[in-house]
């Protein structure tokens, strides 16, 4: 009978679809990595019998054990101490490509050819925990392993996969050449980095009445997992610790004590402070604001109402001991239009929380200069106008930058249609623009409008026709994290943001010892944020550089 099963090795930044073909993989894969990091790979299975299982064996690396005899014997034995995941990859789909502009090609009309793949097609993304044996549902089957590694000197570490399915085996090798050079984990000193996520899309998607013990612990799931992808802010809306008695807001310290205690736990430092107002009903050119809990207008009733939300929270902040941690945001994405109101609420949150730093994602620049403490713009906004920023931070505001449904086109963002490596250029482009220092995506998982499986468009209702897609946002936007039963799963967009952010350790470090080295070896890969290398092999080049050089220069 002739055998049909295949098994291939791929890099984890290449993107995987149900139709790859293993023969353009490879049996033996090698990669690169620095000490206290993971080491990965993706597995590809094609030629499967639904129903039968697949088996996966994995031979751990080989140590060697000086014994101090006459004969100082050598032995060989298996390392024990090397802890590895296997997780099955799910697909997720793409109904229509990112757009040359912003959102998608339905809503520009243009043909974005600056995508991995036409649309409509399912990618490899959702990385589900998985054991040893599986059983097959279809012919094809992708996995990722992943292993945490560490050492003292320079070696080379091999795992061995025995792959077994209806009888027959597959044997593939994964050898990881690990250098001594340590990556921490991510703390307070660290690139600013942060997810939103839906707190009532958590209540949702797991069944967990909010507050409940339920949800305060997959809460804590969420952020463990931001934080093993160097996530260290939390955006905490202030729905969350605020209510209302007698039409007054009021601040219900018990919810925010046990927010900062999880905070805590994960080992999250940084805390953004919910939006405090936003655009009155809803509309986009709003040029007045309403409270977040109250509804009250500003300019109007609510400046009053706003002061007395600030008294409490700065009360709690400095009772607490958490002014130096806290960050304030006021309202999202403030346009020109708003920027009267928006410096009216701005001016009060100060003078009530004078230690307190406004963080905001910004569209309007020079009619609220003087109010923004850490703006945070898009990626092509800030080259765009990096004079403007620039500028601002000599006069001693912070510079951070984000991404969301757009910039489009070539930009670096973390869509479904996009190269991985556009994740890792994030992390990278910081050691680049002196000035950056931080990230922001709305989408951790923010999916409480939007279907798990259609992160494109919000599912129409049962009785509604329109097949409109005028508003949809770009394939993957809403989320890097996915909820699971009880549990959290990562992505591969997730996975490829900790490798940039990894990198950014080693290239800051660099940077302040030999700068020009550092900036020649980006500018082989990267050079803004719409020009970069999209070959994952010249990626790892770079990166075998980096290595190298890290530890003749820091150790």
């Amino acid at each position: 009978m002739k055998d049909f099963f295949e098994a291939a090795l791929f890099d984890e930044l290449d993107p995987l679809y149900p139709d790859t073909n293993p023969q353009t993989g490879k049996t033996l894969h090698l990669t690169a990595v620095a000490s206290n990091t993971y080491a990965g790979v993706h597995i590809m299975l094609s030629g499967l019998t639904s129903g039968k299982c697949v088996t996966f064996e994995v031979i751990p690396p080989m140590k060697k054990t000086l014994f101090t005899k006459e004969d100082k014997t050598v032995v060989e034995s298996y390392e024990k101490d090397l802890h590895y995941k296997l997780f099955e990859l799910l697909p997720l789909p793409v109904e229509v490509n990112t757009g040359t502009i912003s959102r998608t090609e339905w809503t520009d009309g243009n043909i974005n050819q600056n995508v991995i793949r036409r649309a409509p097609f399912t990618v490899y993304d959702v990385l589900r925990p998985c054991t040893n044996v599986l059983t097959t549902q279809q012919s094809v089957m992708a996995l990722c392993f992943r292993c945490k590694v560490d050492t003292d000197e320079r070696e080379l570490k091999k795992w061995d996969f025995i792959i077994t399915h209806d009888g027959v085996s597959k044997h593939l090798t994964f050898e990881v050449e690990v250098f001594p050079v340590k990556i921490s984990e991510a703390g307070a000193e660290d690139h600013k980095y942060i997810n939103w996520i839906s707190y009532k899309g958590i209540s949702d998607y797991h069944h967990a009445p909010l507050f409940s013990e339920d949800w305060y612990d997959i809460f804590e799931k969420y952020l463990k997992l931001g934080k093993y992808g160097r996530q260290n802010m939390v955006l905490l809306p202030v729905e969350l610790y605020f209510e209302t008695q007698n039409g007054v807001s009021y601040l219900n310290e018990k919810k925010l004590d046990r927010l900062i205690a999880i905070l805590d736990k994960v080992g999250i430092y940084w805390i953004e402070g919910g939006h405090l107002a936003k655009r009155k009903n809803g509309e986009w050119m709003a040029t007045q604001a309403e409270l977040q809990i109250t509804r009250k207008i500003i300019p109007g009733e609510g400046e009053q109402e706003l002061e007395n939300m600030c008294n409490q929270l700065y009360s709690y902040l400095q009772k607490h001991k958490l002014t130096n941690r806290w960050l304030q945001s006021f309202m999202d994405e403030p346009l020109d239009c708003l920027a009267d109101t928006y410096i009216i609420g701005t001016q009060i949150v100060k003078k009530s929380m004078p230690e307190i730093s406004v963080l905001e994602a910004t569209i309007a620049r020079e009619s609220i200069a003087g109010t923004v403490n850490y703006w945070c713009p898009t990626v092509n906004k800030y080259e765009k106008y990096r004079e403007f920023f620039d500028n601002r931070h000599e006069k001693g505001d912070h510079i951070l930058v984000y991404t969301c449904l757009d910039p489009a086109g070539n930009y670096c963002n973390r869509l479904l249609d996009q190269e991985r490596l556009r994740q890792v250029w994030l992390g990278w482009a910081p050691a680049l623009y002196d000035n950056i220092e931080g990230y922001l995506h709305w989408g951790g998982m923010f999916m409480d409008r939007l279907d798990f499986y259609r992160l494109s468009a919000p599912l129409p209702d049962i009785t509604d026709y329109d097949t409109s897609r005028q508003n949809s946002l770009p394939a993957g936007d809403p989320a890097i994290m996915f909820p699971g039963f009880f549990e959290v799963y990562s992505s591969t967009r997730l996975e490829a943001h900790r490798i940039g952010f990894e990198d950014l350790v080693l290239l800051e470090q660099l940077k302040e010892r030999n700068c020009s080295w550092v900036e020649n070896l980006i500018h082989t890969v990267f050079r803004r944020y719409d020009d970069y290398e999209k070959d994952v092999t010249q990626y790892r080049k770079a990166r075998l550089l980096l290595l190298e050089k890290a530890c003749e220069e820091l150790l």
